[in-house]
């Protein structure tokens, strides 16, 4: 526990300098997000042992990359996109006898799946380049990180009912519930903390209720990603996705309901913006 404890430490100060400097350097925060997504995607597929498989992973990866970077420019998209599909079946017509479809469409679903996720964390910053986009980079990764640590302890020190014993044995049903209520409450206090010692204009305020039905919601969307991607690890007979990170596993097994809560406060905010901006 202590070695969990130390490690979230360190990820937290690392993530605070990276948005310190990305707030003069923006291209540091797109860099930075884009390489992440990559090594997650990596790990992903290195958990179904297509890691030396390079005709998938060079398309693959330099997909979840590029569209990361170009996440603004239109056309980047569609013509990305169209390549590396055909990449991938050009793949799998020239090498056949050791590719199948089923790793495919394997290596096709975890690119899409980190692509999504990182290009709405990068959206969500990009679409204010200000002291708002930082706001929003930081709730898609405080609910979600609040909603784990809280289902942890909660479910140490409290679990007795299993919560999907044949997906992930040592989660229980009482580590969610304290991981929804941890995640959604930490999620507020994000939005005072930014609002009382960030926002020093009076042209934008906090929507606490908006902000905490998505708290709820995205802390019950981590759950749901934590389970999807504890389903990819027993299907691929693997404990964790790498060892990156002491305590956590690897860069995916980090960032695995992030890739799922990311999305959703992008698409909530589409509708339901958090902040509200005056004039």
């Amino acid at each position: 526990m202590k070695t969990r404890i130390l490690s979230a430490i360190v990820g937290v100060a690392f993530a605070i300098g990276l948005l310190i400097l990305g707030s003069y350097f923006s291209i540091v925060i797109d860099l930075s997000l884009s390489l992440i997504a990559s090594m997650c995607l990596f790990e992903g597929l290195s958990a179904k042992g297509l890691n030396k498989k390079f005709s998938i992973v060079i398309p693959c990866v330099a997909f979840t990359f590029l569209m990361c970077m170009f996440y603004s420019i239109d056309f980047v998209a569609p013509i990305l996109t169209f390549v590396f599909i055909v990449a991938l079946f050009l793949a799998m017509i020239f090498n056949h006898e050791h590719l199948e479809f089923p790793d495919l469409a394997f290596a096709f679903t975890m690119t899409a799946l980190c692509t999504l996720g990182f290009w709405s964390v990068i959206a969500l910053y990009n679409d204010w380049k200000s002291v708002v986009g930082i706001f929003y980079v930081v709730t898609a990764l405080a609910t979600p990180w609040f909603a784990d640590g809280g289902a942890y302890f909660g479910g140490t020190f409290m679990g007795k009912k299993k919560l999907c014993p044949k997906i992930s044995p040592k989660k229980t049903v009482e580590g969610a519930v304290s991981g929804v209520i941890i995640g959604m409450l930490m999620t507020l206090v994000v939005g005072v903390v930014f609002e009382n010692f960030f926002f020093f204009s009076d042209s934008c305020y906090v929507d606490y209720i908006l902000l905490a039905v998505f708290g709820l919601l995205g802390a019950l969307v981590s759950i749901v990603g934590d389970l999807s991607f504890s389903l990819i690890k027993r299907s691929c007979g693997i404990k964790d996705y790498g060892s990156l990170i002491p305590g956590h596993g690897g860069m995916l097994d980090r960032f695995d309901s992030v890739i799922f809560t990311a999305p959703l406060l992008l698409i909530f905010n589409m509708i339901l913006p958090i902040i509200q901006i005056i004039g």
